[in-house]
């Protein structure tokens, strides 16, 4: 810059009114940040998740623990698609149109497949556990419909009670039903010790493998990124198309280290501490941006930062910008002011 440019900017009082961006329209902008957010999430996670479920040693305990499941009787595959799910659920599906006397028969033929299984793969002892459970849950109180047993004990062996009128869909939904979701599901992880080793493995992937790293990359793309594409106002992409930019105290283009600084307060304070305090630092911040004097979301109450609405302005990264342009003629030098609108 020359020193006649320098003399003028010294010589001037510059002004300029920016008025700070209306809330429903930072909202609005941060809605459109949002759903840009978890669109990279997902992005991220189908990705990861393609790439984890190909790996060779994952494809070999997911087979392993398809094995189980299904040699178990506690869950059943899907002919037309090869998905598994549980035995109650795949009985109660419409889609398979199961009478009730059949989802009865099925039902008991999967609790005598898992107590074989038990005793085969396991031992003998976990199998009478099953069996104990089976006969006092079947001959229990709770197992009447209008005040007639459903079951009775025929020589150690549980039958029908022939003297109730329960139909076979009562039967499956009172009776088999709980019985496999509460009892048979959880005798499978309790008893079988390489299952629950086999559900950890799977649940640690999904979280930590594929969920997380999603998590975390997401807003990197969708927040850092653009404030280090949009220079000019340190915009995200909701906040460029809604027009609203960044300002600093001196009511400048604020620096790398502060945009920074914004994004990790942002990042660590809101973002990854969202799902472990019901997002309350996110609510905090929130209504800071609403009914604060200065209407200042959390990062930018502690970093002195201000959202301003750029339709008709334009933000400037140094006073000396502002004289090139008002030495040159292209625009009147204004004075720095700015206007809290409520």
């Amino acid at each position: 810059m020359s020193e006649e440019e320098r003399g003028y900017l010294k010589a001037q009082t510059v002004k300029i009114d920016y008025n700070t961006a209306r809330f429903h329209r930072r909202v609005l902008a941060n809605l459109v940040d949002f759903a840009l957010c978890a669109l990279f999430f997902f992005s991220f996670f189908i990705g990861i998740r393609g790439i984890v479920t190909n790996i060779d040693p994952y494809k070999a305990r997911e087979a392993e623990l398809t094995s189980i499941r299904l040699n178990s009787g506690m869950y059943m595959q899907y002919n037309d698609s090869g998905n598994l799910t549980d035995t109650v659920s795949f009985l109660s599906d419409s889609y398979n149109a199961y009478s009730g006397i059949a989802k009865v028969d099925i039902a008991k033929e999967k609790i005598d497949t898992f107590m074989l299984y038990l005793e085969t793969n396991v031992n003998a002892e976990a199998a009478d556990k099953v069996r104990d459970s089976y006969h006092t849950f079947f001959l229990s109180d709770k197992m009447v419909y209008e005040g007639v047993p459903m079951f009775i004990d025929n020589a150690g062996k549980i039958e029908r009670n022939k003297d109730c009128k329960a139909s076979a869909d009562v039967r499956f939904s009172k009776a088999y039903a709980p019985f496999i979701d509460e009892y048979c599901q959880g005798y499978l992880i309790t008893l079988v010790p390489q299952y629950l080793d086999l559900v950890r493995f799977e649940s640690n992937v999904l979280i930590y493998g594929e969920i997380l790293p999603a998590y975390l990359i997401a807003p990197l793309l969708a927040y850092l990124l653009p404030m280090m594409v949009f220079k000019r106002g340190r915009q995200t992409f909701g906040k460029w198309m809604y027009r609203i930019g960044t300002v600093n105290k001196d009511l400048l283009i604020p620096s790398v280290p502060r945009t920074l600084a914004r994004f990790a307060i942002l990042y660590f304070a809101e973002y990854c501490l969202a799902p472990f305090t019901f997002a309350i630092p996110f609510l905090v911040s929130a209504s800071l941006m609403g009914f604060s004097k200065k209407h200042q979301g959390l990062p930018d109450y502690i970093l002195g930062l201000h959202e301003v609405d750029i339709t008709n302005a334009k933000i400037y990264f140094s006073r000396e910008e502002i004289a090139v342009e008002s030495v040159s003629g292209a625009k009147k030098a204004p004075n720095f002011e700015v206007i809290y609108d409520d």
